[in-house]
């Protein structure tokens, strides 16, 4: 900017409306991020709460992830939007260090509970001759993650609050809320290299279990192709013409229902009888077990969706982070980061900023796309509170 075009008489007041306007178009995106997000996640446990009472294992941490999106996208939503419009302004030390430690309590709730969600992926798929992660050890674990989320947010509070915000064009300063540049060295540099090493030992821990995960999905999907090859081809060499026998419906209908009566019509047929010849099993026999073996296959098929939308969570919430993590790491490295971006750069450096926040708004979309029994139920809700509001 010209020396000879900036004013000197402009007021702390006026140069805050000034960066609160060249922040508008992040308010703006800030408030679709808190509208989406609150949207998408209470609808996700209206629909758990209303339609899927009984949740499965499958699904037991999607309502709790989506409790804890919903309470980070408010939080954050509102923070960060009252921070712009506080950017010269913001003079009360104690309030600072409180939202900030809410802040980071929000954001790691999230990021443990994906962690949680992994390790059970991983017991459930990886170490079939173990038993899954059962209500107590899930108990345990969220009660870790929130323990955990607190003792890493208490650092924060030592490190960040109001600091001197100089204008280099106006000659003025102000007051806003950020991170601390004198006192408490020792701690911000520990805080630093934890918080590093932390992210570091996160992603790559996440990376190492999903890598498991998928080997063995797509290990599995590799063999049931295979079998599924090869009892066609068995059927077609038995069945000739590729007909199935009659059988009567109720008469299925009845061995499938009855485990009990459907190992009775099994063991008589597969004896082999006194002279060592083995005798074919009976048509029910037969559709019983493949109505079983299809029941199997559906609850394995269940499990790898699942676990790959999973994974591409876990994926999105790593990319969203990455932005964030880069900033704070400016933040240390370089004095005076956010006073010396210019009006245009400061918008595209404050989106990239808050753009973890989509972390919690996508995963009701992926949700939908990916597990077709939440999106038939979500349906049927929807059909049934529209037919309640029309009467």
């Amino acid at each position: 900017m010209n020396n000879n075009t900036i004013p000197n008489n402009i007021t702390l007041s006026e140069w805050n409306m000034e960066i609160t306007t060249s922040l508008l178009p992040n308010i703006i995106i800030l408030s679709v991020y808190l509208v989406l997000g609150i949207c998408g996640n209470v609808f996700v446990l209206m629909v758990y709460a209303f339609q899927m009472k009984k949740v499965s294992d499958e699904r037991h941490f999607i309502p709790i992830l989506a409790f804890f999106d919903m309470i980070a996208t408010l939080y954050l939503g509102v923070h960060y939007i009252v921070q712009c419009f506080y950017q010269t302004t913001f003079s009360n030390n104690i309030l600072c260090k409180t939202l900030v430690f809410f802040v980071a309590n929000t954001t790691y709730y999230s990021v443990f509970i994906l962690f949680i969600i992994a390790i059970q992926r991983y017991m459930k798929l990886c170490m079939l001759q173990k038993p899954s992660m059962s209500i107590l050890m899930r108990r345990t674990a969220l009660f870790l993650a929130i323990l955990l989320s607190a003792l890493f947010a208490l650092p924060l509070p030592f490190i960040y609050g109001t600091i001197k915000y100089q204008s280099t064009d106006y000659g003025i300063s102000g007051m806003r809320c950020g991170r601390l540049k004198e006192g408490s060295g020792v701690i911000m540099t520990l805080y630093s290299i934890g918080f590093g090493m932390y992210v570091f030992v996160l992603v790559t821990t996440l990376i190492v279990i999903y890598s498991k995960i998928l080997k063995t999905v797509f290990r599995n999907l590799k063999e049931h192709k295979s079998d599924t090859t090869g009892s066609t081809k068995e059927i077609e060499k038995t069945d000739g013409d590729g007909s199935r026998p009659d059988i009567g419906c109720k008469e299925i209908e009845v061995s499938i229902i009855s485990a009990k009566a459907a190992k009775q019509a099994m063991i008589p047929e597969t004896s082999t009888d006194s002279v060592g010849q083995h005798v074919s099993r009976s048509p029910v026999a037969n559709t019983v077990e493949s109505a079983l073996s299809g029941k199997r296959r559906t609850r394995n098929e269940i499990t790898r969706k699942i676990t790959i939308m999973f994974f591409i969570i876990t994926t999105v919430f790593v990319l969203c982070y990455i932005p964030k993590v880069t900033i704070l790491c400016l933040e240390g490295i370089y004095d005076g980061f956010w006073e010396n971006l210019s009006s245009s750069l400061r918008p595209a450096v404050t989106f990239l900023y808050h753009i973890f926040i989509i972390n919690n708004i996508v995963n009701p979309l992926i949700y939908a796309f990916m597990d077709i029994e939440f999106r038939d139920n979500a349906v049927i809700f929807l059909k049934r509170m529209f037919n309640s509001c029309m009467k």
